[in-house]
């Protein structure tokens, strides 16, 4: 039986009315850049697709190198969700030759809420405050991934029409999701007094939603090495302050933090705001969530880590 024969093509259309759109429309290429965003385009595109990661492992948005491979991907894909130029400088430098590739910047999208970078270094301190105008860390909200979902679920209606119902639900029930999480860290971390300090200052967002306070940071710019002055006055403040915690990343050598924490009683935490050891994809940013309150929580309430 051949193609040009009418029962072997009425064969087919059956076939194809029985099969779901998923099936029958190729999802976009899609590419995230960070971990936590990757978390909220997965969850959207359940059912229909997955997006490709870009930043995997200890890599830091903010120095990471493109691959080749890297390269390739981005000119090949049809939409790039990143958070923007202050966090993902690389990026922004290869944007321009991505002709093909849609780019949607997730500080720019209606809803996200954004705050401007804050100088937490000590008076006397010699390093020069934090170049970017807005503190790039907007996924450190849940109130924030809500407003990048609905987003990102519009950015791929347009795009994908054929399954828009798919991405509308799932960016319904990332909201409602989102909406629960907000509620649990709302109560694990009420109460908590004190202050911490930082290796950088990522975790605004999470402090402003939560009430929680930062006394200093290790360093103000994640791509450059502080100072001796800055690490002098800062180990000062810690000591005046009493500071309890003081929290680094896995991304940054501990050698600095061991040096500012050597000889006060300061207990040293390793946080993961994106999520480097967690497996990514959907639900990697609740689990990323609940891991920085386990930790920032158990710290600050006097636990062991």
């Amino acid at each position: 039986m051949t193609a040009n024969n009418p029962v072997f093509r009425v064969g087919v259309l059956m076939v194809s009315l029985c099969l779901p759109l998923s099936l029958l429309a190729a999802a976009p290429l899609v590419v995230a850049s960070i971990a936590p965003l990757h978390s909220l385009v997965a969850t959207v595109m359940q059912g229909v697709g997955s997006p490709h990661l870009l930043l995997r492992g200890g890599e830091s948005p903010h120095t990471f190198t493109l691959r080749p491979s890297d390269a390739r991907l981005l000119h090949a894909a049809d939409v790039l969700f990143w958070i923007g130029p202050p966090l993902e400088l690389p990026l922004q430098r290869i944007l321009p030759g991505l002709e093909d590739t849609d780019s949607v910047a997730m500080l720019d999208v209606p809803g996200v809420e954004t705050l401007a970078a804050r100088d937490l270094q000590p008076a006397h301190a010699v390093e020069p405050a934090h170049a970017h105008a807005v503190d790039p860390h907007i996924w450190l909200s849940p109130a924030n991934a809500m407003a990048m979902g609905d987003a990102i679920a519009r950015t791929l209606v347009a795009m994908d029409p054929a399954n828009a119902p798919h991405y509308r639900k799932n960016a319904m029930l990332l909201r409602q999701r989102l909406t629960l999480l907000d509620q649990d860290l709302r109560f694990e971390l009420s109460g908590i007094e004190g202050g911490f300090a930082v290796f950088h200052d990522a975790y605004q967002y999470l402090e402003q939603r939560y009430g929680l306070r930062s006394s200093g940071t290790v360093t103000a710019h994640p791509e450059r090495k502080p100072g001796a002055g800055h690490l002098t006055a800062l180990r000062e403040r810690l000591a005046a302050e009493q500071v309890r915690c003081l929290f680094s990343e896995p991304q940054y050598q501990p050698r600095l933090v061991d040096m500012l924490s050597e000889g006060l009683e300061i207990q040293h935490v390793v946080l993961d705001p994106i999520g480097v050891d967690i497996a990514p994809g959907a639900g990697a940013y609740q689990k990323m969530m609940h891991a920085l309150a386990d930790r920032l929580g158990g710290c600050l309430r006097g636990g062991s880590q």
